[in-house]
């Protein structure tokens, strides 16, 4: 299908990719990144019915199959015949134009602004996965989020707190932190300046903490915070990180570690039925052309942003 761009996001994710975090064979390049990307169908391919031509669609970052059993129970992100990624294994939406399957676009509700609904593919739709099946949300539970600020963690910010929990934000700088405090957040913690432990009453603790940082100093005293059943969920993947568990402590107090992974396509839509909702509000921070991502890369590398930033073809 050729899909004309209307706004693609960029985030930490795009930056990994570059790199070569996702894929790194010489046979893939040239290559054009952006994988969470919001456009219009202009032309249909032979024999395909749906996505409609000027249909509103937002893109699916994996190349599953369809086809296998991970596929066929709604578990798209662990098909069992991964084919790649978009932006990475096939070209994204750093364009004005893109060509992907059929299969890797899904038609969306009526969403006005284009700019805010790149959220909705990844970091929006990755913690409503989250929240809704590896954290297992409910009403009144306490969620401590690890780097809260960030472009998906500002949304499971929001999130959480949809599917009934009170959020405690962590990150580095009052910046972010105020953001997450306007969205709904209960409690702020600055790592700057004071540490998990010293910042919280020594009475709280967590059914879940969801961490978006990899640090596993942090991890290893966010673990510590978890109560009876509850659940660290991790979603980074940098090589050779690890921090020490105790089996004894684990079935003690029957706590979890487990790990996220993208989403399923009926989590992105539903992910965009909130926005159109308005149960959740995109948080995009920065819009540039394409010859401006190259820098916003390098800021977002920084840290130099809070939430998600988006481009948009010249």
């Amino acid at each position: 299908m050729l899909l004309e761009v209307e706004a693609t996001s960029v985030g930490l994710t795009v930056s990994n990719a570059v790199n070569g975090d996702l894929g790194d064979s010489a046979d893939d390049l040239p290559r054009v990144p952006g994988h969470e990307i919001i456009g219009c169908v202009r032309e249909t391919g032979a024999g395909v019915s749906h996505p409609e031509t000027g249909a509103l669609v937002g893109s699916y970052f994996y190349l599953n199959c369809g086809r296998c059993s991970a596929c066929r129970r709604g578990r798209e992100s662990l098909c069992e015949n991964l084919d790649g990624f978009v932006g990475v294994d096939t070209d994204g939406g750093f364009a004005e134009y893109v060509r992907l399957p059929a299969e890797n676009l899904l038609e969306l509700p009526d969403l006005s602004d284009p700019v805010a609904a790149t959220v909705v593919p990844d970091a929006l739709a990755t913690p409503y996965h989250v929240a809704n099946q590896r954290a297992d949300v409910v009403p009144g539970d306490e969620v401590l989020v690890l780097g809260a600020a960030g472009g998906v963690g500002i949304h499971l910010v929001q999130v959480a707190q949809y599917f009934g929990g009170d959020v405690t934000a962590v990150d580095r700088g009052e910046d972010g932190l105020e953001h997450c405090r306007e969205l709904g957040a209960k409690r702020t913690i600055d790592t700057t300046r004071q540490t998990l432990s010293a910042a919280l009453d020594e009475d709280i603790i967590f059914d879940s903490v969801v961490d978006f940082t990899g640090s596993m100093g942090l991890l290893a005293e966010a673990k510590e915070l978890l109560g009876p059943r509850g659940r660290l969920v991790n979603l980074t993947t940098f090589p050779r990180e690890t921090f020490d568990v105790s089996p004894r402590e684990q079935v003690f107090r029957e706590t979890e570690i487990v790990g996220s992974r993208y989403c399923s396509k009926h989590e992105l839509v539903r992910s965009a039925e909130l926005v159109a909702e308005g149960a959740i509000t995109p948080v995009v921070s920065e819009v540039v052309e394409m010859d401006k991502v190259g820098r916003l890369l390098e800021r977002i590398r920084a840290g130099d942003l809070v939430g998600r930033a988006a481009m948009v073809p010249d």
